[in-house]
């Protein structure tokens, strides 16, 4: 079984501009009832804020793809199982109602803001182009097929290194199921500008041969050097994520025999420090992702649960874990300060995607998930670690409580 619990924005920029909402604000060059023609017409409405010149990259790009170029972009995407996330979900405006909105507390995060930060500069032509030719997600599946932690393509930031590697083996150590065979790296927006890098990837999504990849991908290079506000791949968007990957089980020969991998991207480390949480932040991160290799190894993520609450449900799972890790003695023995900071970084990654097949938990449900976790720790034996399954079967018991409907009742009004 693979399971990619990552951050991807390929799938929800493109169906915001199928419902032709604008990302960055900039004035539309295409007015309404304006007659568009070309490849790009099929994919972005008339009404979007795609200008001319941008129109007629989009084009250029569309000429040098497959006919069935979006389904296999796609394609990609499915076939590792990419789930949406909270960062992801930050840029869909568009929210319905498979679990009802209205029982839950949900407002804004310091995410939101942050997302909006990130994206304030750079240019909505690029923006919509890169998103629909699947770049945004580039990184993340570059990572999965060809990261390996001996690469210096793929090294931890040197200002986390020692942070991570020292967390990732308490990890390791701490739970009763094999982790040791998972492999520790960092995937970089900087590949974005590297030719032979991006050949790769175009190749693995759109199946071109030698000479059209090298085209296509000096044309998205030359997208990415020439916006300021995407800063050379740097900006954070290319990145902002942090992924456990498994091809345990698999059949597929595209993903038998990658290794398990748990992957940061210096976005969500650039994330977590302008958010106030960089001393802590990136080791909840991280015992959270371990968690995921823990439900891999347990079989965890079957349940009778589907959709939303299938997901919200191992995610908030994972924080419990995690958290559990933090505070107990044999993990990382966080004091109470650092705890407070713990529950904060699950809170301020808690979304209101409330239909998305990626919803993790409100941010009320992510941080009561966590504080459980570091209950149940406090409350335990300090020399013993609760075997996986055990944790497991207590947090099915409470997970009702802890997705309860926590939003204010309005008192019905008599009838006159």
């Amino acid at each position: 079984m693979k399971k990619s619990l990552t951050w991807s924005l390929t799938a929800v920029t493109c169906a915001t501009l199928a419902l032709g909402t604008a990302l960055p604000a900039q004035a539309s060059t295409s007015p309404a009832g304006a007659t568009v023609s070309g490849p790009s017409a099929r994919v972005v409405p008339a009404g979007s804020t795609l200008s001319a010149q941008g129109r007629a990259t989009l084009d250029s790009i569309i000429a040098q793809l497959p006919a069935d170029w979006q389904a296999r972009r796609d394609a990609a995407v499915a076939r590792a199982h990419i789930e949406h996330s909270p960062a992801r979900e930050v840029l869909d405006r568009s929210v319905a109602n498979a679990i009802d909105p209205g029982d839950y507390v949900c407002n804004p995060t310091p995410l939101d803001g942050y997302v909006d930060q990130i994206l304030s500069g750079v240019d909505n032509d690029s923006l919509i182009t890169l998103a629909l030719a699947g770049v945004l997600d580039f990184p993340t599946y570059e990572a999965i097929f060809y990261g390996s932690p001996k690469d210096p393509d793929f090294a931890l930031p040197a200002a986390y290194a020692g942070t991570l590697t020292t967390t990732f083996g308490y990890a390791q150590r701490f739970w009763d199921v094999k982790l040791e065979d998972i492999q520790l790296m960092a995937m970089h927006g900087e590949m974005t500008v590297d030719v032979a890098r991006m050949t790769r990837m175009v190749k693995l999504f759109y199946g071109l041969d030698d000479a059209k990849a090298v085209k296509l991908a000096r044309q998205l290079v030359g997208i990415v050097r020439s916006d300021p506000g995407l800063r050379n791949g740097r900006n954070p968007i290319f990145t902002l994520n942090a992924f456990a990957f498994s091809a345990q089980g698999e059949t597929d020969p595209l993903f038998r025999g990658i290794k398990d991998k748990m992957v940061f991207g210096d976005g969500i480390l650039d994330a977590l420090k302008a958010l106030g949480l960089n001393a802590v932040g990136p080791k909840a991160v991280l015992g959270h992702e371990m968690a995921h290799h823990v439900q891999f190894e347990d079989n965890l993520f079957v349940s009778d649960l589907t959709g939303p609450e299938a997901t919200r449900r191992t995610e908030l799972m994972a924080d419990a874990f995690g958290s559990y890790f933090a505070t107990h003695t044999k993990g990382l023995n966080l004091a109470p300060n650092a705890l407070l900071q713990v529950t904060k970084t699950f809170y301020d990654v808690g979304d209101c995607q409330f239909t998305s097949p990626g919803h993790h938990g409100t941010p009320n449900q992510r941080q009561a998930a966590s504080s459980w976790g570091i209950a149940v720790a406090a409350s335990g034996d300090p020399l013993k670690v609760l075997p996986s399954l055990r944790l497991d079967a207590k947090f099915e018991r409470v997970l009702p409580q802890l997705v309860a409907s926590d939003a204010p009742k309005v008192p019905a009004v008599p009838a006159a």
